[in-house]
C-alpha cells in the first residue's frame, strides 16, 4: 500500500511536492478544477510503473506511445515543468510492504536529459534509515554508495562506470550487484519488492468502454479488465462459470464476483441484480440487468451501469492489498449511485486491504465521507481529502482539507466545488450567528 507519493518538475507542479510528499491513505480523494494539477499525481506512479515493466530494460523512463502503455507523456520537454529541459525531473514513493512486521519502504528517482533522452541522475532505495543507490557523475558513469559498502571500501577509490547504470530505473545491473558485495542481494531484495507494489496497482481511466449486446468469451479469465474496462465482463463470466470447492460467496467461489456486484447496483439505486446469459450453446453472452420486475439487456439499460461497472468488478477483482487509480468514477451516475461509490470504497478498503487513489468532481463522494466520518465508520487516519488549485500564472498548489471528528472541514478552500460547499457552510455560520443574535426565523422556508 502506498504511503507517500513524491513528485518534482512534472507538469504543472513544481519543487513543492518533494520534500515532504504527499500522504495517501485507504482511501484518497484528489479534488479541485480542470487541468488543476490532479491527474499529474496519479500519472507519477503509473509511469513509474510502465517503466518497469517496459520490454527495454535499458530505457530509463517509458513516457509511453505504444499501445500496452498505460500514459503517454509525450516527450521529456512535454512532461518536465515549464518545458524547461535543464530542470531534472523527480519521482518517487513510500511504501508499506507485507511482511511481519510491515515495512516501509522509500523509492526515488530523479532523472536529466542527456543526448536527447532522460536518464536517471540519481536513485535511491531507502529501507529502515538505511540507503541503497546510485548517481550519475559528469562523465556518464555511475557511483555506488550502500551501508555495508561504503563501510569496507573506505579510504579506496570507488570508481564510477558505466555499467553500473541501473535497468528500468530500478534494478541494478548485475556488474553493481557483484560490487556491492553483501549489499547486493539486499538491494535486489529491495527493487523486487518496490516491483511488488507497482505490479498490484490497477489504473481504471476517465473513458470507460460503451457496452454491447453480446460478449465473445473465450471461457479464460482475464489477467486485468483493462483501463477503459473493457474486460470487466470477461472476469464476470469467468468467475459464473468458476468450478471451485469454495462456498458460494467466499471470495473465489463459483459467481462470487457477480453476487457483490449486483449487490452494489442494488445499494446504489442503479439495478437490482446483474445476470450474464450465454446465447444457446455459443461462446456469445448477455450481460442482463434486472430491476423493477424488468428484464433488459445492458445495452438497453441507462448509460450509468457500463460506467460504474468496471470500478465494482475491479474492488472485488484485484487481489488483497492492491491500489486501484481511478479518475471520475463518477461519469453518468445520478446522486445517489455516487454517494454508493464513496461507500464502496470506504467498505472495500477495511474489508480487503484494497487503496483508492480517486480524481474526483463529485461533491456527492466528498459529502458521503464526510458523513461516514461523523457516523465513525471511517476514521479521519484512513482517509486524506485534498484540494488541487492553479492560480493564474503560477504552479499548481496541493492542499490538505483538515476533517475533525464529526466530518467538518475548518477552512473552506476558494471555488471548493464552484464553491457551492462553501456557501453552505458560510449560509450556515450566517444563520447561526443570527440566532446567536436573537433574530426570529423569518417567513421563509
Amino acid at each position: 500500500m502506498f504511503k507517500k507519493l513524491y513528485l518534482r518538475n512534472m507538469k504543472v507542479w513544481g519543487d513543492q511536492l518533494w520534500d515532504e510528499g504527499v500522504e495517501v491513505a485507504p482511501v484518497t480523494l484528489l479534488l479541485g478544477a480542470n487541468s488543476a494539477g490532479k491527474t499529474s499525481i496519479l500519472q507519477l506512479p503509473l509511469l513509474l510503473k510502465q517503466t518497469f515493466e517496459s520490454p527495454d530494460r535499458h530505457l530509463d523512463l517509458n513516457l509511453g506511445g505504444q499501445q500496452t502503455d498505460i500514459v503517454d507523456l509525450g516527450t521529456y520537454k512535454d512532461l518536465i515543468h515549464g518545458h524547461d529541459t535543464s530542470r531534472e525531473l523527480g519521482l518517487g514513493i513510500e511504501a508499506e510492504v507485507p511482511g511481519t512486521p510491515l515495512v516501509s519502504l522509500s523509492y526515488r528517482v530523479t532523472y536529466t536529459l542527456a543526448a536527447g533522452a532522460p536518464v536517471v541522475q540519481q536513485l535511491d532505495l531507502t529501507e529502515d534509515d538505511q540507503t541503497y543507490g546510485v548517481e550519475r557523475q559528469s562523465k556518464g558513469g555511475y557511483r555506488l554508495h550502500a551501508p555495508e559498502y561504503e563501510s569496507r571500501m573506505r579510504g579506496q577509490r570507488r570508481d564510477a562506470r558505466r555499467s553500473f547504470q541501473p535497468e528500468r530505473s530500478l534494478m541494478f545491473s548485475t556488474e553493481a550487484l557483484a560490487e556491492l558485495g553483501r549489499d547486493g542481494s539486499h538491494v535486489q531484495d529491495l527493487a523486487l519488492r518496490v516491483m511488488k507494489v507497482m505490479g498490484s496497482l490497477t489504473y481504471l481511466g476517465p473513458l470507460r468502454e460503451r457496452p454491447v449486446r453480446s460478449y465473445m468469451w473465450s471461457c479464460q479469465s482475464p489477467g486485468e479488465i483493462g483501463s477503459r474496462g473493457e474486460r470487466a465482463v470477461h472476469a464476470l463470466l469467468a468467475s459464473a462459470n468458476a468450478r471451485t470447492k469454495r462456498k458460494e460467496g467466499e471470495e473465489g467461489g463459483q459467481g462470487w464476483l457477480v453476487e457483490k456486484v449486483s449487490e452494489w447496483l442494488a445499494r446504489m439505486g442503479v439495478a437490482d441484480a446483474l445476470v450474464p446469459e450465454r446465447q444457446g450453446r455459443s461462446r456469445f453472452f448477455e450481460v442482463i440487468i434486472e430491476g423493477e420486475g424488468h428484464r433488459a439487456n445492458i445495452m438497453d439499460v441507462g448509460f450509468g451501469v457500463s460506467q460504474v461497472l468496471p470500478l465494482l468488478v475491479l474492488a472485488y477483482f484485484v487481489p488483497r492489498g492492491a491500489t486501484i487509480i481511478a479518475e471520475q468514477p463518477e461519469i453518468h451516475l445520478h446522486p445517489r449511485a455516487q454517494v454508493g461509490l464513496a461507500e464502496l470504497m470506504v467498505e472495500v478498503s477495511r474489508e480487503r486491504g484494497v487503496q483508492f487513489l480517486v480524481e474526483t468532481h463529485s461533491e456527492h463522494i466528498f459529502r458521503r465521507l464526510q458523513f461516514l466520518i461523523a457516523d465513525q465508520k471511517l476514521t479521519r487516519d484512513k482517509c486524506r481529502l485534498y484540494f488541487v488549485d492553479r492560480p493564474k500564472g503560477r504552479a499548481a498548489e496541493l492542499r490538505r482539507l483538515n476533517v475533525d471528528d464529526f466530518g467538518r472541514v475548518a477552512e473552506w478552500p476558494e471555488r471548493f466545488f464552484g464553491d457551492a460547499a462553501g456557501e453552505t457552510e458560510r449560509q450556515m455560520r450566517r444563520m447561526m450567528a443570527r440566532l446567536r443574535a436573537g433574530e426570529g426565523r423569518g417567513d421563509g422556508g
